[in-house]
């Protein structure tokens, strides 16, 4: 049987601060996708963009939805990004679903714009790839 290493009482006063200034740090991404997913749907419902000039930030489904689509989106992430900033529970496991879920549009707009060599598309849709990656990475990471 494999025994944990001990731990001294100033790595163990360490891990909640770090757990918290990862929380922190999803919230203000959470924060940053709601600001843009808001700005998008006012610009939709406005008509001064088509509906899908923002699909990178929602997810092409979404977007085809129109602006409410867009600020209920807005909305949600808000909510995440709130709970997350306050340690709320629930809120951590909203925003693993949300960061999970915006993977999902992310793939095929990749491959696309790889099969196309479109480079403003790859380095766009690999950053958000890598964004929500490491935001995952730190909400699911126990230190």
């Amino acid at each position: 049987m494999i025994w944990p290493e001990p731990v001294s009482p100033q790595e163990a006063d360490e891990r909640p601060h770090s757990r918290a200034r990862g929380e922190s740090l999803v919230a203000l991404l959470l924060a940053a996708f709601a600001l843009l997913a808001a700005f998008f749907g006012s610009c939709v419902a406005l008509g001064v963009l088509p509906f899908n000039s923002g699909a990178w930030v929602v997810g092409e489904e979404v977007a085809l939805r129109g602006a409410l689509a867009y600020l209920l989106s807005a909305f949600v992430h808000f909510i995440a990004a709130v709970g997350l900033w306050s340690h709320r529970r629930w809120a951590h496991w909203l925003a693993l679903f949300l960061l999970a879920f915006g993977l999902l549009p992310a793939v095929p707009e990749i491959s696309a714009a790889v099969a196309d060599l479109r480079i403003a598309g790859i380095a766009m849709w690999g950053a958000l790839i890598v964004l929500r990656t490491a935001a995952l990475y730190l909400l699911m990471n126990p230190n």
